[in-house]
This record gives C-alpha cells, sequence and structure tokens, in this order.
C-alpha cells in the first residue's frame, strides 16, 4: 500500500508539471477552443477523448473546467450539459475511492484522533452530504481541494456522490454554457459580463440551497412538535 500511495503521489507531481508546461503563457481553454474549432467531423473520437482526459485530470488532481466548456463548445448544450456532468460525477466518484482506499486509514491513524480532526469527523458524518454540495457549489474551492480531502474523512460513501451529484449542477452549467455562448459569438472568453452571469448562477444555487435547507429545518422541527404532541397522554 505505501508503494502505491507513492505512486499516486508521482504521478500527481508528474501531471501538475506536464500541465504547467503545456500550459505556460497561455490559458488552457483557450488553447484547447483553438484547436476544437472546425473539429466536427471527428467530433465522436474527440468527445471520447475530452471524456478520457476528465477522468485523468481528476484523479491527477488538475483543473476540469476547460474541458467541460470544451463539451459546451463541440455538442449542442443539452447532450454537453448531460455528458459533462456524468463523467465529472463518475470521475470524482473513482477518485473518492482511490483516495479513501490508499490513504484514507494512514490519514486517519497518524492524525485522524486530534481534537480538530476528530470534530470536523463528527461534523462532516452528521452534515456530510450539505457539505460537500455547498463546497462544490461555491464554485471558488479548488476542485483538487475537494476531490482529495473528503475522502480522507469520515464521510459515507453515500453522501459524498449525492452531493457532488447535487454540487456539480453550478459548476458544469458555468462551464458548458460558456462554451456554447463562445461558439455562438455570444460572448468572449474573459469579459464582465461572463463573471457577472456566472455570480448569479452560484448565488442562486447557494440561495436555493439554503432554502431547501430551511425548509427541512422546518419541517424537522414540526416532526418533532407532532411526536411530543402524541407522546402526551389523552385525559
Amino acid at each position: 500500500m505505501k508503494l502505491l500511495r507513492i505512486l499516486i503521489i508521482s504521478i500527481i507531481i508528474l501531471g501538475a508539471g506536464l500541465f504547467i508546461w503545456l500550459t505556460a503563457g497561455s490559458e488552457p481553454e483557450a488553447l484547447l477552443l483553438k484547436r476544437m474549432d472546425g473539429a466536427h467531423e471527428n467530433l465522436l473520437s474527440l468527445v471520447l477523448l475530452l471524456s478520457a482526459f476528465t477522468l485523468l485530470s481528476t484523479l491527477a488532481g488538475l483543473p476540469v473546467f476547460y474541458i467541460a466548456l470544451a463539451m459546451g463548445f463541440l455538442l449542442h448544450l443539452g447532450p454537453a450539459l448531460l455528458l459533462a456532468w456524468g463523467v465529472n460525477l463518475i470521475s470524482v466518484t473513482a477518485t473518492f475511492f482511490m483516495v479513501r482506499m490508499t490513504f484514507h486509514d494512514y490519514f486517519q491513524e497518524k492524525i485522524g484522533k486530534r481534537k480538530l480532526i476528530s470534530r470536523i469527523n463528527k461534523r462532516i458524518r452528521k452534515y456530510g452530504l450539505w457539505t460537500v454540495v455547498i463546497s462544490r457549489g461555491i464554485y471558488i474551492l479548488p476542485t483538487g481541494l475537494i476531490n482529495y480531502s473528503f475522502p480522507l474523512s469520515r464521510i459515507r460513501p453515500r453522501a459524498y456522490i449525492l452531493g457532488t451529484a447535487i454540487g456539480l449542477v453550478p459548476e458544469c452549467l458555468i462551464n458548458v454554457l460558456s462554451g456554447y455562448l463562445i461558439k455562438h459569438e455570444l460572448m468572449l472568453l474573459s469579459s464582465a459580463e461572463t463573471r457577472n452571469w456566472q455570480a448569479l448562477v452560484v448565488g442562486a444555487f447557494i440561495l436555493l440551497t439554503l432554502l431547501t435547507l430551511v425548509g427541512l429545518r422546518l419541517r424537522q422541527n414540526r416532526r418533532k412538535k407532532f411526536d411530543k404532541l402524541k407522546a402526551v397522554p389523552y385525559k
């Protein structure tokens, strides 16, 4: 297992170095879109290649936003959104189990008994699903940090995968729709309008999430109140 951990860390370092070298002096999304333009003849091959890149980049902790952007550039909006969301979900799930199987026990053995880590584990165990949803939905935290940190905790796999499925929605929407709008010359890659509508999508998602949490909390309180009333003996 130790050898496997060393191998994974080496691949991550190698992948990060290769990414920096290939994208030095240029934005990765601009570099990729230049190669996508006029490439519809080999559409299936390109989609499969982008899906493979998504998986490899996620496993190596590299950014994947430009790949989803390329999906939106190549395909119609609906299929691009579904494909980007599905491929990202599969990739993140694969990363979760890779990190969980190789690093989780080692991490918990070394520092898992510390008070702060124990407190975090307790909270994550209880509120893991919504923690994942908000962490991904705010679209500020690096995805690599999210992908590698949660598997080290004691979060339930089911809660993590479900939270990821919900939290990936704004990320995929922003990236894919950006590529789609750039393709149809309705938006530039770097513009104030781009940042504004991205902030609008994230803000709307956060508001919807908070309203859902409040609704669930109110429902839980009403249920507790009803249970207490039922427990009162009838005179």
